[in-house]
């Protein structure tokens, strides 16, 4: 089952990725899958194919996962719920019968707005307008998306119909910059708020649970002794730049 939260989630890791891949800035992580040495390989080529602009697109998930904060990259960080502007907090109401029974009536929970980080890194100005450019085309600055309910991002990213139309709205609440000065890198996030949700469970019963979705850091971890292909070396080369003098 996938809750209303982890829709939203996987909406916007789905059209940050879908707009890099069009610019040809970034992989599919799950053509890589599943993780082999032979993979791993095929992954670090593209990953030298594109570049220094290559960029690195995280969803939601641990920050240890992601290794050192390599640049350019984008990640989706949950914020906070506030509550919505619809509906009421769960409660019975009901009319006492001579019986003393009570009629229960149904009424909706309040609903959520969901405020999520977007987290910009680089440490050139090229490459944040860059980033600036992806996330903007991804994701309105006050509008709607369509969910990803697809079960791959291949398959969402075949969709035809315009992904700009859909009833996941989205509005950027908040905006504050992260710079480490000490490294160079420059970090600006953008604080998007998705009003009205429920957080409940949807059930597709065409296709079942929904597959969770693989972003980069599934490629990333090979670090496992039980994982095909395992080696003592990192599976991408994490370099940070030396303190400015």
């Amino acid at each position: 089952m996938v809750t209303t939260q982890e829709i939203i989630e996987r909406t916007l890791y789905a059209s940050l990725m879908r707009v890099a891949l069009q610019l040809g800035k970034t992989v599919n992580p799950e053509d890589y899958l599943p993780v082999s040495a032979q993979n791993s390989e095929a992954y670090k080529d593209a990953i030298e194919s594109i570049g220094s602009d290559f960029i690195y697109i995280f969803g939601v998930g641990n920050n240890q996962v992601r290794g050192a904060k390599i640049v350019p990259r984008i990640t989706v960080e949950l914020n906070a719920y506030y509550p919505g502007n619809i509906g009421t907090e769960a409660f019975i109401v009901g009319d006492e019968k001579v019986n003393n029974d009570y009629v229960a009536y149904d009424l909706p929970f309040e609903s959520k707005n969901v405020q999520f980080d977007i987290h910009l890194v680089a440490n050139t100005v090229e490459h944040l307008r860059l980033l600036h450019s992806i996330m903007y085309t991804a994701l309105p600055a006050r509008g709607y998306i369509r969910p990803f309910l697809e079960n791959s991002l291949a398959e969402y990213l075949a969709i035809k119909k315009k992904l700009k139309t859909g009833n996941i709205y989205l509005e950027v609440s908040n905006f504050y910059d992260h710079n480490d000065q000490e490294h160079g890198i420059l970090e600006k996030v953008y604080s998007y708020t998705c009003y009205d949700s429920y957080i409940e469970e949807y059930i597709n019963t065409d296709v079942g649970p929904f597959t969770p979705i693989k972003d980069i850091s599934v490629i990333m971890s090979i670090t496992s002794p039980e994982s095909e292909g395992f080696s003592e070396e990192p599976s991408i080369e994490l370099q940070v730049p030396p303190l400015a003098e």
